[in-house]
């Protein structure tokens, strides 16, 4: 199944950006390997999981003495805040990669950059490229 989606994704990138002619060069990026080595990655990782360590410890101290409906309350309000919170790390780290590939396929002039795993060959590896951007 992923196969086929990732063959679909090539081939709506290739029929919107085109097969020939100008731009018809494209980038492939290893998402892997961005998300051992981005620096912006890792910070915001760090952070979901400090924010997160504080919510559940405020909900622990909230929930102590508390009757079973409240701390189920608690627990819920919790979940929902953590849920926010991994909402809004996986937003920082889309619109970060987006901006690094947007760049990067600007500069070498590419007409698209695609995920390595879903192209079987070709295609220029770009991925230290926007891990540089990244840490820009």
């Amino acid at each position: 199944m992923k196969k086929i989606v990732a063959g679909l994704m090539v081939v709506a990138a290739m029929l919107t950006f085109g097969c020939g002619g100008r731009n018809s060069d494209f980038g492939v990026v290893d998402m892997r390997k961005v998300e051992k080595e981005a620096t912006v990655i890792k910070t915001v990782q760090t952070d979901l999981e400090k924010q997160i360590k504080e919510l559940r410890e405020k909900a622990i101290k909230d929930s102590e003495g508390k009757a079973e409906e409240e701390q189920r309350k608690i627990a819920e309000d919790f979940q929902a805040k953590a849920k926010l919170a991994q909402s809004e790390a996986q937003n920082k780290v889309k619109a970060s990669v987006d901006s690094a590939m947007n760049a990067v396929a600007k500069e070498k002039n590419l007409g698209a950059i695609l995920l390595k795993d879903a192209v079987p060959q070709g295609g220029k590896d770009v991925t230290a490229d926007v891990i540089a951007k990244m840490a820009k």
